[in-house]
């Protein structure tokens, strides 16, 4: 599969290729190729956010139990792969809270501020994590925004059922 432009980040891709081995079912694909549903727009998580933000969450919660030990044992460096897969997480549950998909992950500071929801100060946070995806600091940062971006999202569905 051909990495669009707007994708070719260098935190998520080293070429503008990736290898799809084996097409998984929503939403373990974002294992093994970022974005993937932001690129192909073969299925639209998010226009079923109901559905799509909480597995993202899961996706999340089960990377972050690989993660912790690591950076118990201090070893930062075999963590940073994970970070960098929580991050792009992350982002997508981000942008389809907000109801469209990732559009420019190479200019995503300018995008996220245009967010209507989204965490306080989250660009700020995102670029410490960004330049230091292998630092203890990175992953308590991340899960913080995971904890603030779930709440809101619960919060807006409160919010959408008393209507």
């Amino acid at each position: 599969m051909i990495v669009p432009k707007t994708f070719q980040h260098p935190l998520f891709f080293a070429t503008d290729t990736v290898d799809i081995k084996t097409l998984q079912p929503f939403p373990m694909i974002m294992k093994h190729v970022p974005f993937y549903y932001d690129m192909t727009n073969e299925e639209k998580p998010w226009q079923q956010k109901e559905r799509a933000l909480p597995a993202v969450f899961q996706l999340w919660e089960e990377e972050k139990c690989e993660l912790a030990p690591l950076f118990a044992k201090r070893q930062a460096k075999q963590a940073k792969d994970g970070i960098i897969r929580g991050v792009g997480y992350f982002l997508c549950a981000l942008y389809w809270l907000n109801e469209r998909p990732v559009g420019n992950v190479c200019c995503w500071e300018e995008e996220v501020l245009s967010l209507p929801l989204r965490p306080l100060n989250v660009v700020d946070r995102l670029s410490f994590i960004f330049a230091r995806p292998a630092l203890h600091h990175s992953f308590i940062q991340l899960d913080e925004l995971f904890i603030e971006l779930t709440k809101l999202f619960y919060k807006q569905m409160v919010q959408q059922k008393r209507g």
